[in-house]
């Protein structure tokens, strides 16, 4: 009988578990880079160490040259030198 007992407590905080990490994973808070990335509405963002809802924002491609000169000759990627900001940019 005290078996028992203890196999229920063990199945109700079980239970208890799985109910609070999908909780979480609704509201896309949890702290496990792993989760996040399992849910397609989270994205986990590596400069502020967290889990975010939504889909990652990603960087305009372009803005990796420095140089106008390497800027300019990719034609792969459409880029294009801004004057104003002094940065390479896609055309739009």
């Amino acid at each position: 009988m005290q078996s028992l007992g203890v196999a229920f407590i063990v199945s109700l905080a079980a239970l208890g578990a799985g109910t609070m990490e999908s909780a979480a994973l609704e509201n896309c808070a949890t702290g496990d880079s792993a989760i996040c990335a399992s849910d397609p509405n989270c994205h986990w963002d590596v400069d502020k160490r967290g889990c975010y809802p939504g889909p990652l924002q990603a960087p305009d491609a372009c803005s990796a040259h420095g140089d106008k000169t390497i800027c300019e000759s990719d034609v792969s990627l459409g880029c294009t030198w801004s004057a104003k900001n002094n940065t390479c940019q896609t055309r739009r």
